[in-house]
């Protein structure tokens, strides 16, 4: 992928240059692919379910049963934050599944719509659908998954789509949500040696995957005790023979949902400046 040049905005934003050139088809949609050539005798069955979105329902489910499609399709292949989770059925079959869960500190909550609606916050910050799903499942599954969410109390949704996994936020802009620009990401750290299952010091890290760089705050702490800082754990970590990759700045999303007052209240309020959606020049992902 082209590097992006960005202009960096107030509250953490930036806008993105128009001058971009994206992959042609986005990780999940590859990993969709890849599946699609896996046997399934039931396959025949389940597409012709999936053939109408008038077939599909949406539901709450547990962490474990979101697991079993987060896992195999989604780009981060873990759970992350996830708090709630919803599903897409065609029939008895689980489609895609959804979960949302808590944003990235108090300060994104509030820069979005002010303090006063920081409450109403929570990130989609896990989603996939299987290669057998209708084309349309994954915006049907959030646009419905975030209804549900809104009977909780939740009225702000964000989301955000990562360019190293080819996305652009496509399926959020089929939900009309507003693109805020792009935020800078956190860096990861990958093992570059011979993968471990399980090291006695340095746990599951190294497995050859890639790792967001935050998991370092969890291996800092005994208990309430802080062992040492982050950057002298990174430095540790780079001796150890660990290395370290600047992420690509990410693109955010914002969807509003609740009654016509509550939208018209939330839209005026919104704080972040807006931007045109990216484009790709194949619309695969």
């Amino acid at each position: 992928m082209v590097e992006q040049a960005t202009i960096q905005l107030p509250g953490g934003g930036s806008n993105p240059t128009p001058s971009l050139q994206y992959p042609e088809k986005a990780h999940q949609r590859l990993i969709r692919e890849r599946h699609a050539l896996e046997p399934d005798p039931l396959i025949d069955e389940k597409r012709a379910l999936a053939a109408s979105l008038k077939n599909g329902m949406v539901r709450e489910i547990s962490k474990s049963e979101a697991k079993k499609i987060i896992l195999k399709y989604e780009w981060l292949g873990n759970m992350g934050t996830t708090d709630f989770a919803f599903g897409l059925y065609f029939s008895k079959y689980l489609a895609g599944a959804v979960c949302f869960g808590r944003t990235a500190g108090t300060k994104t909550a509030a820069s979005i719509c002010g303090k006063e609606y920081a409450h109403l916050v929570i990130t989609l910050n896990r989603g996939a659908c299987v290669h057998w799903a209708h084309p349309h499942s994954a915006s049907f599954l959030i646009a419905h998954a975030c209804r549900l969410m809104a009977q909780k109390g939740y009225r702000i949704f964000v989301a955000y789509s990562d360019p190293a996994a080819g996305e652009i936020g496509t399926v959020y802009q089929a939900c009309g949500w507003k693109h805020g620009g792009t935020v800078s990401a956190s860096s990861s750290f990958v093992w570059t040696g011979k993968p471990i299952a399980k090291d006695q010091y340095w746990g599951t890290f190294k497995d050859g995957k890639l790792h967001d760089e935050r998991n370092i705050h969890h291996s800092i702490r005994r208990g309430y005790r802080i062992e040492c800082t982050r950057h002298e754990k990174r430095l540790q970590m780079i001796q150890e023979g660990f290395e370290f990759l600047k992420s690509q700045p990410k693109h955010r999303y914002v969807g509003f949902y609740g009654d016509e007052e509550t939208l018209a209240t939330l839209r005026t309020a919104l704080k972040w400046k807006t931007f045109p959606y990216s484009k790709r020049d194949s619309q695969n992902a």
